[in-house]
């Protein structure tokens, strides 16, 4: 084994958990993913990620002292400079300490960044959008959040909180949003938007296939209505007909607002199957001012479910400039 140092990376997502060691030649060495299980609270949440780097370190036989730093992605409103998560709906967490938290377990630098932030960066450094100077990428699972690259760097704006797209309203009396507003982008379009129709689909008692959820609701996720849209099930259509929709006004909201070389999708959802990206783009093409719709590329995200493990590493090497 090396004795170069090793970076860690962390994304943290409403339902998983995306631990990874990087090399110093950018090599990305181990990774493992675990359910987040936010409902135990946040001290759990953190000391589970701690675990799991830990466990990383002992699979390829390094000693924790090679630990330089560790890059995190987390769902925010956060102050990466303070290392303090102000609100995070799909965490459960309200003004939580977390880079504190970690360090009083894990004795390195922790940098901290809001996860669609850290997958704008992923996609900029070494994905879809590699080498643009102007890029928006659209986070759609569980819930909704947007990175903003401008000049190559994320735009946090005056107070940290730029990206924050899926907190904006689309329907003013729409349902209601984790975030204690109605009509949100998040609440109509998300992952937990899709699952929440199919719910009341199969509750209602639609003809669906969806329906073999009837006894335990808890199971049945978005991945699920969008596998079952693909196979043809015409609730499930409709439920992503609707959904997508709403998908392709809140993209072109973000377009007539940065008006970007290019908008990258990423996210649970979107990645699921194309169905989903193909009525977001029709969407989008119907709701934005022309000619923007056909000069905007709406493409997927390259690097999956691991765009933000590679974000949160180049959090720590913007660290050491």
């Amino acid at each position: 084994m090396s004795t170069s140092k090793l970076i860690g990376v962390v994304d943290i997502g409403g339902t998983k958990i995306l631990a990874g060691l990087i090399d110093q030649s950018g090599e990305l060495l181990s990774s493992r993913r675990i359910s987040t299980l936010a409902g135990y609270g946040a001290e759990d949440v953190i000391a589970r990620t701690v675990t799991i780097m830990r466990e990383l370190l002992h699979e390829i036989d390094a000693p924790e002292e090679m630990l330089e730093a560790v890059g995190c992605s987390i769902p925010g409103p956060l102050d990466c400079n303070s290392g303090v998560v102000y609100f995070s709906p799909n965490l459960g967490w309200r003004n939580v300490p977390f880079v504190e938290m970690m360090q009083r377990l894990l004795n390195v630098p922790i940098a901290i960044d809001d996860d669609a932030h850290c997958a704008a960066l992923g996609e900029a450094r070494k994905g879809a959008a590699r080498g643009m100077d102007c890029v928006v990428y659209v986070t759609i699972s569980t819930g909704i959040g947007a990175g903003i690259i401008i000049g190559g760097d994320i735009y946090r704006g005056a107070h940290g909180f730029a990206g924050e797209v899926g907190h904006i309203t689309i329907e003013a009396a729409g349902p209601p949003c984790s975030c204690g507003n109605f009509g949100c982008f998040e609440a109509l379009a998300s992952g937990s938007a899709i699952a929440t129709r199919a719910k009341q689909a199969v509750m209602h008692g639609d003809d669906t296939v969806l329906s073999k959820f009837h006894d335990d609701l808890s199971k049945l996720t978005a991945e699920h209505v969008v596998n079952a849209a693909e196979a043809g099930d015409a609730v499930a259509l409709r439920i992503i007909e609707s959904v997508g929709a709403y998908a392709g006004i809140g993209l072109a909201a973000v377009a007539s607002a940065f008006d970007p070389q290019m908008i990258v999708v990423g996210g649970g959802v979107m990645s699921s199957g194309g169905i989903m990206l193909q009525r977001a783009r029709k969407g989008f093409l119907e709701r934005t001012i022309p000619p923007l719709g056909f000069l905007i590329p709406i493409v997927p995200a390259a690097l999956g479910e691991k765009s933000g493990l590679w974000g949160a590493a180049a959090l720590v090497s913007s660290t050491r400039r």
